[in-house]
């Protein structure tokens, strides 16, 4: 008799997702093509959109609570960078609603009106980010998704007393405000683009790409926890500039929003931290075949590179021992 499955294993023996460079129906290097061009074309229009302003909202504490809230349900990698993706761009927009609706009303304070409505959308917070991951968890798993009593019990043990209704109701919120458009790119689609191109260009078993994909997941995880921060000492590196310095004048913040909002530079960055952590050997290979296949200078992504690594060995030594 055989040896009892174990619970890591996959039903029919199935390789644990996401499956790279697959020769027999992996992907034709004429659609890799056709992935990268359309997601470098969605890349260059949300950098001109000024969409950084959704990153406002999918960083630090909202980043941790996604997060945790997507492992709390097991969902997959993919859903909790999409939840993080809808967050963002959800409160982005809902925010400009309010504004909007304040600043057309005939309130004779509409400074208090605002606060309030603040103070509210505070309190919801945890209920959108909630509904966000509801969303992504359908777009990501056919089989597995947060229903509404499950959704109910999280909130029940955070302390929040919202009624099922309530729940349904937040949901179709997040879907109108985005106008129901939450099919959207999320940096790890970017990430693993690049990977599955990565393992295709490079001839053999110099690259394990299964590996850098575990590590980047990682250091996803740590840049949004510590994005506002990082992104400002790859500011200052990249201009220039003497640490410390205030990021003030709207050139360098126009200049830093820009940064900031591309997605293609942050997953090449990403990518070859990964390798870096891996197999540092490999490092410069990695950066140039990635050079050829975004177009970014190498320069560029070994700033990146090292900021991250940085700002990663700086967060190691303020943990006490």
């Amino acid at each position: 008799m055989g040896s009892p499955a174990t619970s890591s294993e996959r039903i029919f023996g199935t390789p644990v997702e996401p499956l790279f460079n697959n020769k027999a129906n992996g992907s034709s290097p004429e659609i890799l093509q056709d992935c990268l061009t359309n997601m470098a074309i969605h890349n260059a229009l949300d950098i001109k959109s000024d969409s950084d302003k959704s990153t406002l909202f999918c960083v630090g504490d909202y980043a941790e609570y996604v997060i945790l809230m997507c492992d709390r349900f097991d969902l997959p990698d993919e859903a909790k960078f999409s939840a993080l993706e809808l967050f963002g761009r959800f409160m982005q927009k809902h925010l400009e609603h309010l504004y909007s609706y304040v600043q057309n009303s005939n309130s004779q304070n509409k400074k208090n009106e605002w606060e309030a409505i603040m103070e509210r959308v505070r309190n919801q917070a945890f209920l959108r980010i909630l509904s966000c991951c509801q969303i992504a968890s359908k777009l990501h798993s056919h089989y597995k998704f947060m229903t509404l009593r499950c959704a109910r019990r999280c909130l029940l043990e955070a302390g929040y007393s919202y009624k099922i209704e309530a729940i349904l109701r937040s949901e179709i919120r997040v879907l109108k405000t985005l106008s129901y458009n939450i099919s959207c790119h999320s940096i790890l689609d970017y990430v693993e683009i690049l990977l599955e191109i990565l393992g295709h260009n490079t001839t053999g078993d110099i690259l394990d790409v299964k590996v850098y994909h575990h590590v980047a997941i990682h250091i996803l995880h740590l840049l949004f926890l510590h994005h506002t921060d990082i992104y400002n000492r790859l500011f200052l590196k990249t201009a220039r500039l003497p640490p410390g310095t205030l990021c003030t004048s709207k050139e360098h913040q126009s200049m830093l929003a820009n940064v900031k909002a591309d997605k293609m530079l942050l997953a090449v960055a990403v990518v070859s931290t990964a390798v870096h952590i891996t197999d540092e050997s490999l490092t410069h290979l990695v950066i140039y075949h990635l050079n050829k296949v975004s177009k970014i200078p190498m320069e560029d992504i070994e700033d990146f590179v090292n900021t991250i690594l940085e700002s990663f060995h700086d967060y190691q030594q303020s943990v006490p021992a």
